[in-house]
């Protein structure tokens, strides 16, 4: 395998993530402003969007089952190509007297196309990628998935403002078409699997032998799976419900402050991956503990802003340092952890093991966001503490990860 993280199938697979993602970014930010356009209701919007993420999170295990059993390669052309397709499918009923349910049915087929794509995406970097440039391959694509985030929306608008859903649609099918061209010429391995006498016991077979690596075979990823779940629950759907709660309502500042704040968790996550990046050959996995503590004692200032009840602008510029600070941190946890779920999984089983941890750790977001909900509801006036509760729990889960891969370095030694 190729020493070089930069070398050919490498590279462009990234300049295959990078104009399909902004692609789809774009788009979808561009769809939001059409739909809020038409109805002039946010909440058509939220229900399309709830309703398009189901497919990812029931159907990622089998979009991780089919990766390893099909040639990654050919899937992400073919998945790219389809949604060419389905984005001019889409153009052409624009004119419908249902558009909103056209552009209900699009986003979920979105999705369902997602919950194929990125299994075989997350499988095929350890494949092509050497065994030491695991971390910095994963920081790239982490890199990739942040500034779309940030990126994405500020370039949908713009484009919004000057050109017609349709134009805008067009050039996003023009970004798939040529991402599935480009990935014609990538060279990922792949060996033919054996299936058994049918499809649903080759599934059931596919799905026990992948539980029982992540429960028996290397527990320790199990226990990474429980502590990202964790942190999505208590973390990051606290900074997902409150920071508009604290921002908008309880310090009574702008929609573009709120905004700006938002964009500063993607600038932390940036700049953690290009730390993460820079620095691969010294982010152990015995040692990701201290990022993730670090990331999480970070955050405390956004409580203690609110709770001494400072100056609003002031409690503003704390909240927005805390993010970055914290963000850059904990994206270098998950890079590390990422690459060393890729590193303990065989080659055979990466499909469905990173498809079956997404799905997991993706479910435990609503829990805690439905959880949160309720406590900035009924304890509106105690949000500090509400804050600095997750931040508690995080430090806990940094905790329980020192334990983690304490033992993971006894037996790795």
């Amino acid at each position: 395998m190729n020493k070089k993280l930069f070398h050919k199938d490498f590279t462009m697979m990234v300049i295959g993530q990078i104009i399909s993602i902004f692609g789809n970014s774009i788009l979808r930010f561009a769809i939001s402003l059409y739909v809020l356009d038409l109805t002039g209701s946010a909440s058509i919007f939220a229900g399309i969007l709830a309703i398009s993420m189901l497919p990812t999170i029931l159907l990622s295990p089998i979009g991780g089952m089919v990766s390893d059993r099909l040639s990654r390669k050919y899937i992400m052309v073919i998945l790219d190509f389809a949604t060419a397709l389905l984005i001019l499918l889409f153009v052409c009923s624009l004119g419908s007297s249902y558009i909103v349910v056209v552009i209900a049915v699009f986003m979920v087929l979105l999705s369902l196309i997602q919950s194929f794509y990125q299994p075989s995406v997350q499988a095929s970097i350890p494949s092509i990628t050497d065994k030491d440039n695991l971390v910095a391959a994963n920081s790239v694509v982490y890199q990739i998935n942040a500034l779309a985030n940030l990126l994405g929306p500020i370039l949908g608008g713009l484009l919004y403002g000057f050109f017609p859903i349709q134009v805008i649609a067009l050039l996003s099918a023009f970004c798939f078409f040529c991402s599935s061209i480009l990935e014609l010429f990538l060279h990922i391995p792949y060996t033919r699997q054996p299936r058994a006498a049918s499809i649903f016991r080759t599934v059931k077979a596919d799905f026990k032998e992948a539980i029982s690596f992540i429960l028996h075979d290397n527990p320790a990823i199990f226990k990474l799976l429980i502590l990202l779940s964790g942190l999505n629950m208590f973390l990051t759907a606290m900074l997902q419900v409150g920071l508009p709660y604290i921002i908008k309502i309880q310090l009574g500042l702008s929609s573009q402050l709120y905004g700006f704040a938002e964009s500063s968790l993607a600038i932390g996550m940036i700049i953690g991956s290009l730390y993460a990046a820079n620095n691969a050959g010294k982010l152990k996995i015995q040692i990701s503990h201290k990022y993730l503590l670090l990331g999480s004692l970070a955050m405390v200032p956004i409580g203690l802003g609110i709770l001494t009840e400072i100056n609003a602008y002031l409690a503003y510029g704390l909240i927005v340092l805390s993010l970055l600070a914290g963000m850059s941190f904990i994206a270098v946890f998950n890079v590390i952890a990422q690459a060393f779920m890729q590193e303990q999984t065989p080659t055979h089983l990466l499909g469905k093991v990173s498809s079956y941890v997404m799905t997991l750790t993706m479910c435990a977001i609503p829990a805690g966001q439905a959880l949160y909900g309720l406590c900035f509801e009924n304890f509106a006036s105690h949000s500090a503490w509400i804050v600095l509760f997750a931040c508690l729990m995080a430090v806990l889960l940094s905790n329980y990860a020192k334990g983690v891969l304490a033992a993971q370095k006894e037996v790795i030694a």
